[in-house]
């Protein structure tokens, strides 16, 4: 199914996000590290604490930074209220997370980073139990979850617009930070949880949350059968735009990277493929468009130089949405280009509605989009994960943590 029915699904997918934004307005529970003391307490939340039982162990990931780091004994959260404890069954290891591990990044430079902290945002798994508050969901449901958690109380909360929220945590990133997922159990509050659809394996769905990112890009584009898409970037969420794109039905979609591996899989998922050190980018679309550019440019990289080349290939009133993030300020940009093509520039980010998307396009098309994840690993052997000099193809590394 490409073409005008992906683009049927998609836009089913917008309005589920909005029924279910319009239902979250009416949760009020509140998670703000910022103010532990005010609002934690007063929500029977602690993500960190538990029975301190050698039964009640679970085996947690924990980096220290500077490529250092160990899977240590800690104790399972108690459920409270209104949270949800899940077993995790998988959880991908993210370029982000490789950069705070190795910490090689401008993250840990500038001290946004508070060491030891557990990784992981991209996962899968299954309830194991439920707060006394919680109703939608039951032990044994299969379920992923947002990469980022809200306090529920402040103001844009309370009108269901969480990834507006004051107090945002990130779900084991960057500070002010929220436990991540390379654990064998994971507490999260109900209201960022999203049931996987039946059919959909735990393996698949640990690509829900970069497919979210994607989603969040390619929902902006009107792609069409005669559309150029240009994804720039070949990890993860590249190539989860390069199939959202060919989903669609655009006419040429395709992939700029310079790994060969890497462009060999975007070939496979039914992009052409542009590597950089052999071609240039920008004439190679050019001349595939008879000089007017590509319609969509994704740009999934962050690296220097390629929001400038985003803007050099894209057409007369294009579109170009950025997913990569930029560690440092693009000097030299061609600001004026942006107004005499009179362009549409999106910033992206993985906004919480886009995981109920992610999981329907997943539905339609788990197997297009399941080659993404190129190696596995086993828990207690996922540290080499952590170091790409290890594995320099890899396009997603998906941890094994507990069995489907």
């Amino acid at each position: 199914m490409i073409g005008r029915e992906a683009r049927s699904l998609l836009d089913n997918a917008v309005v589920l996000c909005i029924i279910k934004t319009m239902k979250w307005t009416q949760i009020n529970a509140g998670i703000c590290r910022m103010c532990i003391e005010s609002v934690f307490s007063v929500n029977g939340f602690d993500h960190g604490k538990g029975a301190d039982t050698m039964e009640n162990k679970m085996k947690v990931l924990l980096s220290e930074g500077y490529g250092k780091g160990s899977i240590v004994d800690m104790p399972i959260p108690e459920v409270a209220d209104d949270m949800v404890l899940v077993k995790i069954c998988y959880c991908g290891i993210c370029g982000t997370d490789q950069d705070l591990y190795s910490s090689e990044c401008s993250f840990a430079e500038n001290g946004e980073v508070t060491y030891p902290v557990r990784l992981g945002h991209e996962w899968s798994g299954v309830v194991e139990a439920v707060g006394k508050n919680v109703t939608g969901f039951k032990k044994g449901d299969p379920v992923v979850g947002d990469n980022a958690v809200a306090c529920g109380t402040c103001e844009a909360c309370k009108m269901g617009a969480y990834d507006r929220c004051s107090h945002m945590l990130n779900v084991g990133t960057i500070d002010p930070v929220y436990d991540g997922a390379f654990a064998e159990y994971y507490i999260i509050p109900h209201y960022h949880l999203h049931k996987i659809p039946e059919g959909i394996s735990l393996k698949a769905a640990s690509l829900a949350e970069p497919l979210s990112v994607a989603y969040g890009g390619i929902k902006k584009m009107n792609i069409t059968d005669k559309s150029t898409v240009v994804v720039i970037g070949t990890g993860c969420i590249g190539m989860a735009a390069v199939v959202l794109a060919k989903c669609l039905g655009a006419k040429n979609v395709i992939m700029v990277g310079r790994n060969p591996k890497k462009l060999e899989v975007a070939e496979r998922l039914g992009a052409r493929s542009v590597n950089i050190r052999r071609q240039d980018p920008i004439a190679f679309v050019k001349e595939l468009t008879g000089g007017n550019g590509a319609e969509f440019v994704v740009e999934c990289s962050g690296m220097p130089g390629t929001f400038e080349q985003a803007l050099d290939m894209v057409a007369f009133r294009g579109t170009i949405s950025l997913i990569g993030f930029y560690e440092n300020r693009e000097d030299g940009v061609d600001v004026s280009s942006m107004v005499s093509k009179a362009l549409q520039i999106y910033g992206v980010m993985g906004e919480f509605d886009n995981m109920t998307g992610a999981l329907a396009i997943l539905e339609k098309y788990q197997p297009d989009i399941l080659p993404i994840i190129t190696d596995e690993l086993p828990f207690e052997d996922c540290i080499p994960g952590f170091f790409r000099k290890n594995y320099p193809d890899a396009v997603k590394i998906a941890v094994k943590i507990h069995k489907e």
